[in-house]
């Protein structure tokens, strides 16, 4: 199957096209691979957890703990209602979750698949695709916390749901794009994936997760821009304030389609530049 769909890759596989057209077919292309990477995607999951009985739940059950342990924790020290504070966290957590995989693994996307690059001509962003869609299934699984949670603290259903699987498309979306930016950057300059996971960890604590900006008030109201201008927030706020039956966050709205534009942008001439070197990179 995969030899078939190399065989109708057309002009661009064989450089006929200009740089420009040639990176939009590997975009087009790549995503249109659906049988393939959604395969091999969840092919790594099972390998994963070969053998395992209970296979990709046992991270559920761990975050579950996780999620249960720092909101018994943190509601204390931070002397909030537990019934309101743990679907703050829950929320946080998971799809912080997601987008922290998503940017630790973008870097070895290329590299953990040279094997496979050396031996078949596929788009660059098919292998991509296979790294979003693995998270995607990993974020579905913790997703059945934030539902218990939900019920739990008997959160109010509000008209702003249906945004929610608009926010999953834009995180697809931004996912395939910082895949493939830091895909292609990180496979010819190795360190820069050392940087990545540095600065992702220092992002996790300066960002509202285990504690809402509402605090930034009084004294420490000089330290707000924390949470106003940091771009991680806006994006787990476009999910968390619909199921915690918040009003539209449209300032989170707008800067997250801002950098959804921005990070497209550099992907896409990133693309442009680079594909064909990438292989005689690894």
């Amino acid at each position: 199957m995969i030899r078939d769909q190399e065989f109708h890759l057309g002009p661009s596989a064989i450089g006929g096209d200009s740089p420009a057209r040639a990176a939009w077919r590997d975009y087009v292309e790549g995503i249109h691979l659906f049988p393939i990477w959604s395969m091999l995607g969840w092919q790594d999951i099972r390998q994963r957890y070969r053998r395992s009985v209970i296979g990709p739940f046992w991270l559920s059950i761990s975050t579950a703990i996780m999620v249960g342990a720092m909101g018994f924790l943190y509601s204390g020290l931070f002397k909030q209602n537990i019934q309101q504070y743990l679907p703050f966290l829950a929320i946080g957590l998971i799809v912080w979750g997601f987008i922290s995989t998503v940017c630790n693994d973008a870097p070895n996307i290329f590299v953990g698949a040279d094997g496979m690059m050396k031996q078949i001509r596929l788009p660059l962003t098919m292998y991509v695709c296979r790294m979003v869609w693995r998270n995607l299934i990993i974020f579905a699984h913790n997703a059945i916390i934030i539902l218990a949670v939900m019920l739990w603290a008997q959160t109010p259903i509000t008209w702003e749901l249906w945004l929610i699987p608009v926010a999953i498309l834009i995180y697809s979306f931004n996912s395939l794009n910082i895949g493939l930016l830091l895909g292609i950057l990180c496979t010819r300059f190795r360190d820069i994936g050392q940087l990545v996971a540095n600065f992702i960890q220092l992002l996790f604590f300066i960002t509202p997760i285990m504690w809402s900006p509402d605090i930034l008030t009084g004294k420490d109201a000089n330290r707000a821009w924390v949470a106003q201008y940091n771009p991680a927030y806006h994006f787990i706020e476009i999910i968390r304030a619909p199921v915690l039956g918040q009003p539209l966050p449209q300032n989170s709205w707008l800067i997250v389609l801002a950098a959804t534009f921005l990070v497209w942008v550099l992907a896409f001439l990133s693309l442009i530049k680079f594909r064909h070197r990438v292989t005689y990179w690894l």
